[in-house]
Order: C-alpha cells, then structure tokens, then sequence
C-alpha cells in the first residue's frame, strides 16, 4: 500500500494537538513555566516602557538633531570647578554673527525664586516663569495651541502661558489679549498659549518677552559678558559640524574678552539636546533630568529578567528528556522525521511563549499604577501604539521561542530509537552541564541584583543620615512677598511681622535670606585676596544674603570670628566664608583669616568670620566655597523655626501674620526637611525600581529551580525508597536531593562578586560622598541567595523524604 504524507495543514494541526496534549499531561511544568516567562515579559515590557519614555525626551523637536545647548565649564588653576547648563547672554547672538554654520539662537533666562502673578482678583506663587526671544518659539516644535508662534514674544511686554496656565487663571475662557501683572512693575499681554510636554528637559508655565528685560532695565541682558545665568540654544545648518565649530570657541571667546586672550578660568562646550535628560547634570539645569546610567541598569535587568526565564523554559524541557525520549523513540520508529521533531519542539516553544506574550499584557495592565508610583510618573498603556515597541516585542517573542525552543529540540530529536527503547539513556546526560551552566547564569543575576540593590539602599541611606553641618528640623519655610505697595517701607514692614511672628509660643526663630539650604546657589561671582591679581586667580565665590538671626537659626558652627549684628554698623561692608571658601582663597586657617579682605563682585569687603562647612545641597554634591553676606532686608525666603506640638494652629497664625504685612500676596510655604529630601528622588526612585525588577528576577529564577528540583525528586523516587528502607533518615534524603543545586548557587554568587563591585563601584563614582562597598554586602547577598534556593528546593526534597517508600518501591 502507498504512504500518504500528511498535508501541510494536517500536519500543523496534529504539532498543535500534540503539543497541547504535553501542556495537559505537565500541568505543573507547564504553569511554572508559563507563569515564569509571563512575569519575566511582563517585567520586561513595564521597564521597556519607561525606558521608551525617558528616551522620548526633547524627540518631538522638528529641528532636534541640530539644535545645541552652549554649556559654560569654569577652572581653577587649571582644575574643573564647575558645569554649568547656562552661560552669558552675549553668547547666543554673538555665535550667529561670527558663523555662518550657526542659523538660529534663543536665549532663556529664568525669572530665579519666581514671584507673583496677578489677574483680576487672583494672585498665585509662581516658579517656572522664564524670558524667552521669539525665535524659541520657531526653533523648537511646542505645539503652539493658540497664537502665532511667529510674533508671539515679538514686542516688549507679551507672554505665552502654557495650556495648565490658561486654565488655572482663565477656565474656559480664551486668554488671548488678558493682561496680567507680575511682581510689582511688569505687566503682560497673552499672545499665545503652548503646550509645554513633560517629556522635555524644559518646563515652563510662563515665556515672558526676552525684550522686555532690555527694555526695562537696560542694554547689560544683551551685551553682558561674565553673567551666566542664561539659558543659550543654538541650531547649526544641516550638515554643520558640531565638533568642528565647538573647537572655534576659544577664538569666540578671545574676541569677545575683554584682553583678546582665552582666560584659562573659561571654556564653552556644546550639548546635543537630545543629550540633556539623561546624560547631563550639570548646575543650573532647567529642571531635574533622569540617569541614563540608570536607564541603562534597567535594561540590563530587563535582559536579565528575560533570560533567566527562557533559561528556566530550556532547563526543564531538557530535563524532561527521559520522558519524552521514549515518545521520540516511537515516533522515529513509525516513521517520523528529525526535521518534523525539530518543528514540533519548536512549535511547543511557540505555544508556550505565546500564551505567555498574552498572560504577560495582561500582568503589564493590572501592575500599570503599581510601576507608576515607583517610578513616579504617569505612563499610560499608549505605549502600544507605538510601532518600535510592538515591532521590539515580536522580536522578543520570536527570538524566546526560537533560542528557548531550539537546543531542547535538537537535543531530543537526536535520540536514537534503539537505545530508548531498549531502556538505556547514557546519551541522555548530554543536557546536564547545560542545566548547570543556567542555573549558574540565573543566580549570578540573582545575586548581582541582590548586591546591588543593597548597595544602593546603603548609598541612600548614608546620604540621609549624614550631619549636615546645619539643623534643617521643624523648619517651615514661607516664600517671601513677590509684591509690594511701597518698596522703601519693606524694612519696617518685615521687622515688624518678624516681632509679630515671635509672639506665638509655637515660633522660635524667623530668619530671612536670599536662598535656604537645598537650593542651588545662583548667586555667584569671581572673588580673591586684596592685592592678588584678579586675572591670575579668580575663582567663584557663591553668594547667600542673610540677616541678623539666619546662622543662628540655622546652627551653622563658627571657627573664628563673629556673625552679623545690629551694634556692628560696619558689617554691609563684611563678608563671612566657609573653610572650603578659605582653602579655595588660600587662606591658611580660620583665625588669620578674621580682617583679611577680599574683592568680590566690584566690592572690597572684610572676613569677620568663618563658619564650617555644610552641605547647602544633597550629599551628591560636595562642598562649595560659599559666602554669607548681611541682607537684612531680604525678601525671597523666611526660615522659620517651630514647635510641632500644635502645628495647625502655628501654620494659621503665620499665615494670617503673612496676609496681613503683605497684602497681596499668596501666603506660600513647605518644610525644609521635605524640600531638602528631594534631592534623593531620582536616585531613590532608581534603588525602589532596582530592588523591585531584582526581587522578580529572584522570582522567576527560584520558579525554575522548583520546578527542576521537582522533576529531580520524581526522576529519583525509587532510589529515595531504598534509602530510606536501608536506614537513611529525612535529613540525609534531604542532604542527597539539595546539595548539587546548593553547589550551583554557590558558584554563581562567587562568579557574581567581581561583576557586581565593578559596575557599582562605577556608579558610585557620581557622588560625591559615598560609601565604600563592603564585604558583608556579597556575604548578605549570597546567603541570601543560597536561603532563597534552599527553601525552594527543600520543599521538594522534604516531600521526597517524607514519602512512604512503599510507594516509592512501586515507581516503576
């Protein structure tokens, strides 16, 4: 009789059939196996999309490839002393005037510590105020939602709020033409209003006309050379090289100097825009920008995730080779093909990962709040409408099919019918090193992600618990009026809701300054000795005014000298430094230094005293020579010391105190220790998505290891039953069963120990004051590990040695 080959279709049908008949007969190797690639996909999509949206950042920009930030770098002595995100305002007009390769150039200036913002009845506190030229609006692509992006900051006096804006001043009214009053002299007209995406290194509420600056108080916001508190964007022609004009900037700046020379205190740098969010912290940045270091750990966890689960897929399926080998012995004997194996295993894997692409979106949907609170933002599930990651996902699922599929179907299909048949599986072991490699490579992970998350836990911890060299507790901060009636009446008006402020028995202390720990100082200029050379070392001095009770209400420690007092009537021409300001200055110590005079900022002022060093900013910074200089009458920020006991109470009467001495104004304010904290954000952020991404690899790994350590108990169940009728206890059974796995971990975590100190030794580079990675960290985290894989595999072996060997005697 002729043979029939079977159809295409009949032959697919019938992979399907068998593979969904080996899914039934294994439902414990099937679940733990789905279940595992699910969670491993599911983990991999949620880190996939928030990589996806921070590198989303400043790519909707038509003109984005070719549009550079211009970076100011300062030295001292030829060492780097600082980065800055802003330079001068001359710089911008001046590069298009002298380069043809230079098209356009905007120029930000950011209205520091904000003010008030009047319209009709409503006043609010605003922050994110910046001066903008018109050709911001031409050169970067934020959809501009009403009003001509063209002529919009053209004149003097105009404004473009964004849409949040417009709706909190105007409802649902159109903003157009409203005019608006900010601080005490400016007033604008809305001729536009933009949309402002938080996927930018820019956020704005208000563009104010940079004009408008100029017109009001002169021509130095053009033509200033030194200040560098400006924002400049240039966009370079197409084709224009970016390092070939970058190396023309010494030259720039010879011309523009004010002796022909290139200063060697001076250099300007040019950041690709698309470079900014996650590749730049420099000081002065428009806002917070992410951690491509941190990006790219979360990738890699991602691979780990992944791997480790198909890792799992392969290890059991060879594992299950003894079972399946009489099934192939058969089959070869009826006539089936390797290649038609080949396919069957494949297809099995297919199925497999499949279904477990279709768990994994719906995992992704239910974790979606979950992963937005760790991460802090709002990623919503429009990510699959993004063609990139539907085609990254196929490549994932084929690529996990076919790479976890292949190696168990080659192995099996090789079998030769004759010896399974005939019972003897000595070619069988073949998988075995294998499955030990892959254990091995899934605790390395393991353990790695183990160490680290530790490590960054610790960093974060010795950031928070360190001295501060200053007392930030029980600090409310009120932001000072924006507006004023009578501005030669401040004085007295300040003095006197100070002295009102202190009646309240839940008040200690009211202390007004310029700027409060935490906060960058912008306050800047070049400082030296009296009788050096300005030219020769001219290092930046950072400037705080305080009056009279700040140091104190702030503990800071006095070395030498005195703080500021009213019986001192000289002390608007005194200065007082910190130890790192001395060391910068080359003063030998605090007590010689007290009457030592130096020249900042055009005045030649006195040292009347020298405080310690404190961190103004988060321990990722270290200590900035700083300066605090008697403003008596400053009005940005008032320190306020408080009791807690009955803090409803004192936060009404400051407010009612604030209303009434500065009408007018919003009475806005927060505590230090919160404002302070935020400076660990990101990087807390980054250890809680670390340590939970890790803590599900650690999961999927231990589901493989389960399930391995199963299937070795059943393959193994007779030999437990003669153990244990020749006299072996539980615990030896228990010894038999868990010690090759055990050996395994142990390997991996000894493997992990150099991999993990040279990557976060790497990361820990970026602070400032950090930790040195301790030893106990590998030794916790391989115990941990070793505990972890103990307990899993225990169970099994505890359930093997339990068992009646009676049973046990009646396997086969």
């Amino acid at each position: 009789m002729a043979r029939h080959d079977p159809t295409p279709d009949t032959m697919l049908e019938n992979y399907f059939k068998i593979a969904l008949r080996n899914l039934k007969k294994h439902k414990g190797y099937a679940f733990i196996n789905l279940f595992g690639l699910a969670v491993g996909m599911a983990a991999s999509l949620l880190i996939l999309q928030y990589v996806t949206y921070e590198v989303s950042y400043d790519d909707f920009h038509a003109q984005g490839k070719h549009i550079y930030r211009v970076q100011y770098n300062s030295y001292d002595n030829g060492v780097l002393e600082f980065e800055s995100a802003t330079a001068f305002p001359r710089v911008g007009p001046g590069l298009k005037e002298d380069y043809p390769e230079v098209e356009e150039y905007a120029r930000l200036f950011l209205r520091y510590g904000g003010g008030v913002v009047r319209y009709e009845d409503q006043s609010f506190k605003e922050d994110l105020l910046f001066q903008a030229d018109p050709s911001f609006l031409t050169m970067f692509s934020y959809p501009m939602l009403r009003g001509d992006h063209n002529t919009a900051l053209s004149e003097p006096g105009t404004a473009v709020i964004s849409e949040e804006t417009a709706r909190k001043y105007f409802g649902d009214e159109d903003p157009l033409g409203k005019r608006f009053r900010f601080g005490s002299r400016e007033e604008y007209t809305i001729t536009g209003v933009m949309a402002s995406p938080e996927n930018s290194h820019l956020k704005f509420d208000f563009l104010l006309s940079y004009s408008t600056l100029t017109q009001l108080w002169g021509d130095f916001f053009e033509t200033a050379w030194g200040w560098y508190d400006f924002y400049n964007y240039i966009q370079l022609t197409p084709g224009a090289d970016p390092a070939a004009l970058e190396a023309k900037l010494p030259e720039f700046i010879a011309r523009n100097n004010d002796d022909g020379n290139v200063p060697e205190t001076m250099r300007f740098a040019l950041q690709p825009l698309e470079d900014i969010h996650l590749y730049s912290d420099l000081i002065q940045e428009a806002r917070v920008n992410g951690d491509g270091t941190a990006v790219y750990f979360l990738t890699l966890i991602a691979f780990f995730i992944l791997v480790i689960a198909w890792f799992n897929y392969v290890n059991l399926a060879t594992a299950r080779a003894i079972e399946r080998a009489r099934e192939i012995g058969v089959r070869k004997v009826l006539g089936a093909f390797r290649r038609q194996l080949i396919r069957q295993f494949i297809l099995e894997s297919v199925l497999l990962n499949g279904i477990a692409v279709m768990l994994a979106l719906a995992l992704w949907q239910q974790a979606q709040p979950l992963f937005n609170t760790l991460v802090g933002k709002t990623l919503g599930l429009n990510l699959l409408e993004n063609g990139t990651v539907w085609a990254a996902l196929g490549g994932l699922f084929l690529a996990g099919a076919f790479l976890s599929g292949m190696y168990p179907a080659f192995v099996l299909s090789s079998y030769k019918p004759a010896t399974v048949l005939k019972g003897s599986f000595g070619t069988i072991r073949r998988g075995l090193h294998l499955r030990k490699v892959l254990v091995i490579g899934q605790f390395i992970a393991s353990v790695a992600l183990i160490a680290g998350t530790l490590i960054v836990y610790q960093q974060l911890t010795y950031m928070r618990t360190q001295d501060l060299g200053i007392d930030i507790d029980q600090t409310l901060v009120i932001n000072g009026p924006g507006v004023l009636e009578n501005d030669s009446l401040y004085a007295e008006q300040v003095g006197a809701f100070k002295q009102e402020m202190l009646r309240q028995a839940g008040i200690r202390s009211v202390a007004a300054s310029t700027e409060i720990p935490g906060n960058l100082i912008y306050w800047t200029n070049g400082v030296h000795k009296l009788g050096d050379n300005p030219d020769e070392i001219n290092p930046i001095l950072y400037k705080v005014g305080i009056d009279y009770d700040y140091l104190d209400a702030y503990g800071h420690r006095l070395l030498a000298g005195r703080g500021y007092a009213p019986e001192f009537t000289a002390d608007s021409a005194s200065i007082i430094l910190n130890q790192t300001a001395l060391n910068v200055l080359g003063f030998p110590d605090p007590e010689s230094t007290v009457g030592r005079q130096v020249v900042t900022g055009g005045d030649t002022l006195t040292v009347v005293g020298v405080v310690a060093d404190y961190h103004q900013q988060g321990l990722q910074q270290g200590f900035r020579q700083t300066a605090f200089l008697l403003r008596p009458n400053a009005r940005i920020y008032y320190s306020v010391k408080v009791n807690t006991a009955d803090l409803g109470a004192t936060l009404a009467f400051a407010n009612e105190q604030y209303l009434r001495f500065f009408p007018g104004n919003p009475f806005t304010h927060f505590f230090l220790d919160t404002h302070f904290d935020r400076q660990y954000q990101t990087d807390r952020q980054f250890g809680t998505v670390f340590g939970f991404f890790a803590l599900l690899a650690i999961l999927v790994a231990c589901l493989g290891l389960f399930g391995l350590s199963s299937f070795t108990a059943a393959r193994r169940t007779k030999e437990i039953g003669i153990r244990k009728v020749l006299g072996s206890s539980v615990g030896n059974i228990l010894v038999l069963l868990s010690k090759d796995f055990l050996k395994l971990v142990l390997v991996g975590s000894l493997i992990a120990v150099p991999l993990v100190w040279i990557v976060m030794e790497q990361w820990l580079q970026g602070f400032a004051n950090r930790i040195a990675i301790s030893w106990w960290i590998f030794l916790l985290a391989g115990l941990a590990a070793l505990g972890v894989a103990l307990l899993t595999v225990s169970y099994q072996a505890m359930r093997a040695a339990m068992a009646d060997p009676v049973e046990a005697l009646r396997y086969e």
